[in-house]
């Protein structure tokens, strides 16, 4: 009698706790600003991102019972890589929002195609991955991909998106180190990307306002270092135990955006280090248990595709939280599960959904 296959339910309680927290926490921070700066219900930030669980939800329970088959189908591959391709090119025709390319606008919703093309890419170099393995020291190998790569991020940092790139271009590198890439192309690849990096980290005046602003915060505490001050403040003024959910001060108009960037500052300030550590360790547990599905996956495929989709949440998870203690320059990057964002909800979700599949072949 065949063994019946059941996916990682402490991965999937995991994320969905993550998910509970977000929703609760999205209202608290957001329903002030609602009601006072667009003039809509308590409940607007938060029935928009409940919208949006709806989808996510959907397509990460189709992706758990998907066959892992036609996952690796190279229809499915091309086709998705394909279609966030043009939804990155159709975005830079947009009319620009806060000064960038990064959304495409419908009627009642706005996509953000960067969300949506780091699983694309993802898979697409599991693919790639698993049919070039034995050969991931040669040329033939290295050049394709390092020409897929530079094509997305450049779409990406065209849109002034600097911030999903870096995740792009450190997830594939993961994978690709995995896959037995040799030092000396790990130190070459290095030696070039500090430098294109540092380009690109300087060659736009806000990000060089950022760059310097992360240096020095106090040094314009009412302009640029506002928001990382203010984060900090939130941080500090939770305490131990926090103020209570919803009795967050800094919520009210002192920290731009709450509910998006620096939704972890208003945890941080209501649930206190305790709720803030306990968050964390919740991503910890996720991230170990995706792990897990990585180690134990008996599929080519399935591992370079669970390292991807781990290291995407990982990643973005703890550049967030770094920008939240001004460990980092501010990015601009969500918090996966957490932050209010449609795009960024149903990638993780897609995300999840990938990792609950793969964990139901790993022995």
């Amino acid at each position: 009698m065949s063994r019946k296959l059941t996916y990682d339910s402490w991965l999937f309680g995991s994320a969905m706790l993550i998910l509970v927290v977000g929703m609760v926490m999205i209202y608290s921070a957001s329903a002030i600003i609602a009601t006072q700066r667009f003039g809509h219900g308590p409940y607007y930030f938060l029935a928009r991102q409940v919208a949006f669980l709806a989808g996510g939800a959907i397509a990460m329970v189709v992706l758990m019972h998907m066959n892992p088959a036609l996952l690796k189908d190279k229809r499915v591959v091309y086709g998705a890589l394909a279609a966030v391709g043009l939804a990155l090119i159709l975005a830079l025709f947009q009319s620009p929002i806060n000064g960038t390319h990064r959304w495409i606008v419908f009627p009642f919703f706005q996509l953000q195609p960067s969300e949506l093309a780091k699983p694309a890419i993802v898979l697409f170099f599991a693919s790639y991955l698993t049919r070039r393995e034995e050969r991931i020291n040669e040329l033939t190998t290295l050049l394709p991909l390092g020409f897929i790569l530079a094509l997305f991020a450049g779409l990406i940092l065209l849109g002034r998106d600097f911030g999903t790139a870096t995740v792009i271009i450190v997830v594939v590198s993961g994978m690709v180190f995995a896959a037995g890439l040799a030092w000396r192309y790990v130190a070459m690849f290095a030696m070039a990307l500090i430098p294109i990096g540092g380009y690109f980290a300087l060659s736009a005046a806000y990000r060089r306002e950022r760059l310097l602003t992360f240096l020095n915060p106090e040094a314009d505490s009412q302009g640029a270092g506002f928001q990382a001050l203010q984060s900090l403040i939130a941080l500090g003024t939770g305490g131990v135990r926090g103020l209570g959910i919803g009795n967050g001060r800094q919520k009210l108009f002192f920290l731009p955006e709450p509910h998006t960037d620096f939704i972890f500052s208003i945890i941080g300030e209501e649930l206190g280090f305790v709720g803030a550590i306990m968050l964390v360790g919740a991503f910890a547990f996720l991230v170990w248990r995706a792990f897990r599905v990585v180690r134990y996956s008996q599929d080519r495929f399935a591992f370079y595709a669970a390292l991807g989709c781990t290291l995407m949440i990982a990643i973005q998870a703890l550049i967030n939280v770094s920008v939240a203690l001004c460990l980092l320059p501010t990015k601009g990057l969500p918090l996966p599960l957490v932050s209010y964002g449609g795009s960024s909800l149903i990638a993780s979700l897609i995300a999840v959904g990938l990792l609950l599949n793969f964990s139901q072949q790993a022995s």
